[in-house]
């Protein structure tokens, strides 16, 4: 791991603009910078270039462990949270365990197939959902907000600016919120596992495994995520699945840390990010919800970027 605020990519500023220009997320990922492609990482951070870290005003670090927003959102993290999160953990890899047996007990050749795009589909579909969900929590809402601010807002407020403090996180709390969101779904399962007749489960098996290999995904997203800001210490097997963009790969995901973080929301496996990109889904979801509400994309997480005490 990389000690705080030294990363070799993720969570760095973008390179110094032009008098009145700020860089653009969304520019670099459309490819109307230096960007080769879809999922490839703009030239300069493909070649290691070491951009200057912008300091504010008084001296203090712009990103980092040491910046003063990151200090306060870190000091948020509370013994009730961590509670929380160690039942959720606990809960959630039970069900998944009891679970899976149970799918592998009513399992038959003939579902190859369907098992085959079931799992697919639901590998698409956590990667959307992790978009979605992340995008929300960047982009609306406050640390301020009851209950859910503290508890789930605020560590991607501190991920903006601070980005490998994930890298330091144990695997309870990297894990704890996306078990937790899972164990609905989970009990559900395991309510149908020990409640429909043998008939039922048999015919509902493949619909079963979409929603297992979706529960699964979701349960990893933030693990992958973890992963795409590690440098040092993957197994090879985590680096070939991230070259193989299997999962989530550490430059691609570089796009989407570069200031204002209004793109590549998606880091489950990444596939949606350049097709959403395109479309111009996020930016037409949030000029939909500032022209309802008036609030505007992103003010809490700039607001904490800016704190200097």
């Amino acid at each position: 791991m990389l000690p705080p605020g030294a990363s070799a990519g993720p969570g760095r500023p973008a390179p110094p603009a032009a008098p009145g220009e700020r860089p653009r997320g969304r520019d670099m990922a459309a490819g109307t910078s230096t960007s080769t492609g879809p999922g490839t990482a703009p030239q300069s951070l493909q070649h290691g270039e070491r951009e200057q870290e912008a300091e504010p005003e008084g001296g203090s670090r712009r990103w980092g462990a040491q910046h003063a927003g990151a200090r306060e959102l870190a000091e948020l993290y509370s013994p009730g949270k961590r509670l929380q999160e160690w039942i959720s953990v606990i809960l959630c890899f039970s069900l998944i365990c009891f679970n899976f047996y149970n799918l592998l007990f009513y399992l038959r050749l003939e579902h190859t197939p369907s098992i085959i795009v079931g799992i697919f589909a639901g590998v698409i579909t956590a990667d959307f959902l992790s978009g979605l969900f992340h995008w929300g929590a960047d982009t609306w809402g406050s640390v301020e907000l009851p209950i859910v601010g503290k508890a789930f807002i605020r560590p991607f407020r501190e991920h903006h600016i601070d980005p490998t403090a994930i890298t330091r996180h144990d695997f309870i709390e990297t894990n704890g919120d996306n078990c937790f969101m899972t164990l609905v779904p989970l009990a559900n399962m395991a309510y149908k596992f020990v409640s429909f007749s043998p008939e039922a489960l048999y015919e509902t098996c493949p619909w079963e495994c979409y929603v297992f290999a979706l529960i699964i995904f979701i349960t990893m997203t933030n693990q992958i995520h973890k992963w795409s800001h590690t440098y040092f210490g993957l197994p090879r097997w985590v680096i070939f699945l991230q070259d193989w963009h299997i999962i989530l790969p550490r430059k691609h995901h570089r796009i989407h840390h570069v200031s204002p973080h209004e793109t590549y929301f998606c880091i489950t496996t990444g596939w949606l990010n350049y097709p959403l990109e395109k479309i111009g889904f996020w930016r037409c979801l949030e000029n939909i919800i500032q022209g309802l509400t008036g609030e505007k994309p992103r003010a809490d997480d700039m607001k904490w970027a800016q704190k200097i005490k």
